[in-house]
């Protein structure tokens, strides 16, 4: 998958994992459902669980440092999922039944993280957020796409820490307003 969504054939994955292209068949309907299962749990699980843990951890631990600390894990250790995710969205812009299911699996994740930055807020007894929780959680991901482009381009110009602390201003800038 080295050479991306488009270049990669159903045979050569098949054969990379150690199955035969059948084997494949049998799971996957073809190349977009295979590689869509791929982002889901390589690029989706690692957001799910940030998710999770923003929603469960103690009020004393402080999220900033953690959001960047996996992103930073994620950059490094799932380099080639993220493009290969970048790689999908570029698809699925201009496929429409990509795009449906893109959106979707974008939507569900966008409702879990607004959600559990309601209860943190609660949790942390700041008030609530102001409007919809989904539409912090639409910034917070497209902040999060935005800065792992440009770290996989320019690691020098997204320094380690810089995602926590712009959650963190966003934060404050939102409880300033409550």
């Amino acid at each position: 998958m080295a050479r991306g969504f488009h270049d990669t054939s159903i045979d050569e994955v098949a054969e990379r994992a150690g199955y035969s292209k059948g084997a494949v068949y049998w799971h996957f309907a073809g190349k977009d459902d295979l590689f869509l299962a791929l982002i889901e749990e390589h690029v989706d699980r690692p957001a799910r669980e940030m998710i999770d843990l923003l929603q469960s951890a103690p009020v004393s631990q402080d999220m900033a440092p953690e959001a960047s600390r996996r992103f930073i894990e994620l950059l490094s250790g799932q380099r080639d999922w993220l493009l290969l995710e970048q790689e999908y969205w570029l698809q699925a812009v201009r496929d429409p039944e990509l795009a449906r299911r893109y959106a979707e699996r974008r939507s569900e994740l966008r409702k879990a993280l607004g959600e559990a930055l309601a209860a943190r807020v609660q949790a942390l007894g700041t008030g609530e957020i102001e409007g919809d929780p989904e539409r912090i959680a639409t910034v917070i991901m497209a902040l999060n796409i935005g800065l792992a482009q440009q770290a996989l381009v320019d690691p020098a110009a997204v320094p380690d820490d810089l995602l926590g602390e712009t959650i963190s201003l966003i934060y404050k800038g939102l409880v300033s307003r409550a």
